[in-house]
């Protein structure tokens, strides 16, 4: 969570930065070039942003795609403001889809350290592209290392290298988790024996795509629980909820037991938290 909040400090104060620095070399900054500029920091600024906010508000998604958008709005307005009123619509638009899409990444995938790094590292790859297009003269703004290789070359290889390195990990990581998962759930199922006597007990696969079982029958009369089984941690849904039911939970990785006692017959329905995937139980 420290990650977060530092990643969104970095965000706010390199966005002003460029706002400012884009105002200071107003005169010398051609139209195309300022409708790039509003452009990359409206749609990169609120991507990041809202990327992070939604890791912060696990369970809404709303506030994180407001804020983001807000923020996307202003910035990209105020860094177009300076060149022409097309540039500040340009970046007004590109902060409202980057608001959007950051805040629903960051909602789905929740916290990891390695994607957070990436996100900050792309932004800030795109901050240095975009100040050596501010640059006030072109030599500057083509500046080049003594072998003749563009700065943002250089910066744009770290950074596909270390995405690649990333998805390595992340994809390692899974597979482990699969594997560690299997047999703890062997381990955890002969404890639960005993806790789970009386009860007629429905296992669900929570997966990436949705439920392993989307319609549940229950026998009325006979208490109930319902096992969502979270195997892996990279999956969009975070919780399961059920307004004919009054439930809301939030899914930990492995066994999430869900009591449901004096069922009458009819069927519930239950969803994830962001009404993507939907299943019903049946008691009869």
């Amino acid at each position: 969570m420290l990650l977060t909040l530092l990643s969104i400090v970095m965000i706010t104060v390199l966005s002003g930065y460029v706002v400012l620095n884009t105002y200071r070399r107003k005169d010398r900054v051609p139209g195309m070039h300022g409708m790039m500029i509003a452009m990359s920091i409206g749609m990169m600024s609120s991507l990041a942003l809202g990327f992070q906010l939604g890791i912060v508000f696990d369970h809404d998604l709303a506030v994180p795609s407001i804020i983001a958008i807000l923020f996307g709005l202003g910035t990209g307005y105020f860094t177009g403001k300076p060149v022409s009123v097309l540039a500040s619509l340009d970046g007004m638009l590109a902060g409202i889809m980057g608001g959007m899409m950051g805040a629903m990444l960051g909602s789905m995938l929740g916290f990891t350290y390695i994607m957070a790094l990436f996100v900050d590292i792309l932004f800030i790859l795109i901050i240095c592209v975009v100040l050596q297009i501010t640059s006030s003269d072109s030599n500057e703004t083509n500046k080049k290392t003594s072998s003749g290789i563009t700065v943002p070359f250089i910066a744009g290889i770290i950074t596909v290298a270390f995405g690649t390195v990333s998805v390595g990990l992340l994809l390692f990581n899974q597979y482990q988790d699969n594997r560690t998962s299997v047999v703890s759930s062997q381990n955890k199922e002969q404890n639960s024996v005993q806790e789970n006597a009386g009860y007629q007990v429905i296992s669900v696969d929570v997966k990436t795509n949705g439920f392993s079982q989307e319609n549940i029958v229950v026998k009325a009369g006979v208490p109930t629980k319902l096992n969502f089984i979270k195997q892996s941690g990279y999956t969009c849904i975070k919780s399961v909820g059920s307004t004919d039911l009054g439930i809301d939970v939030y899914l930990e990785k492995g066994d999430n037991f869900i009591t449901l006692d004096n069922l009458k017959p009819g069927t519930y329905h239950f969803n994830c938290g962001m009404y993507m995937y939907y299943g019903t139980i049946t008691v009869v």
